[in-house]
C-alpha cells in the first residue's frame, strides 16, 4: 500500500463500444486493414467504458474474493477498500483546459521574443489538439490512480 503511482490514458476513442472501429493507414489515408499486411498501420479506437469497468470491477472482485477465502486464523485486513479507481473519461478538450494548455499558449505567444510564425505555429498546434473536429472531442483522457 505504500507504493504510489497512476496511470494517465489518452487515446482516441468513446465511453462503450462504437461498434468495429478497426481501421488501417497508409501514408496518412485511410485503407482497408488488411489491404497490404507489414505495410498497413492498422488501429482501432480505446473503449474507454470497458477499461473503466475493468479497473472498477477489479475493486469489487478483490473484497470479494477475499472475504470468501478469509480464514478466523487470518489477521490481514481484508475489509479494507482497494483505493485504486478509474476517473473519467473526459474529452481531450476539457483535460488541456483544465490543465491550463490554453492560458499557457497565450503567455508564450505574448513573450517579446516570440516571433509571428512561432506564434502562428503555437496558435494551429492548440487548435489542433482543442477543436472539437480534430483531437479535442476524437481523443478522451482516463486517469487511474488512488481516491
Amino acid at each position: 500500500d505504500n507504493v504510489g503511482g497512476a496511470a494517465l490514458i489518452i487515446d482516441y476513442g468513446e465511453e462503450g463500444s462504437g461498434g468495429d472501429t478497426l481501421r488501417g493507414f497508409k501514408k496518412h489515408k485511410q485503407v482497408h486493414p488488411l489491404s497490404l499486411p507489414g505495410w498497413v498501420d492498422v488501429t482501432a479506437d480505446v473503449d474507454f467504458g470497458a477499461l473503466k469497468m475493468a479497473v472498477n470491477s477489479r475493486k469489487q472482485q478483490r473484497t470479494s474474493s477475499t472475504s470468501s477465502s478469509q480464514t478466523p486464523d487470518d489477521t490481514t485486513n481484508t475489509s479494507k477498500e482497494d483505493p485504486i479507481v478509474a476517473f473519467g473519461p473526459i474529452s481531450h478538450c476539457h483535460f488541456l483546459a483544465s490543465m491550463g494548455a490554453p492560458d499557457r499558449v497565450v503567455r508564450l505567444i505574448e513573450q517579446d521574443d516570440t516571433t509571428d510564425e512561432q506564434a502562428q505555429e503555437l496558435f494551429d498546434a492548440l487548435e489542433r489538439l482543442m477543436h472539437p473536429d480534430q483531437m479535442g472531442e476524437r481523443y478522451k483522457v482516463l486517469a487511474i490512480g488512488r481516491k
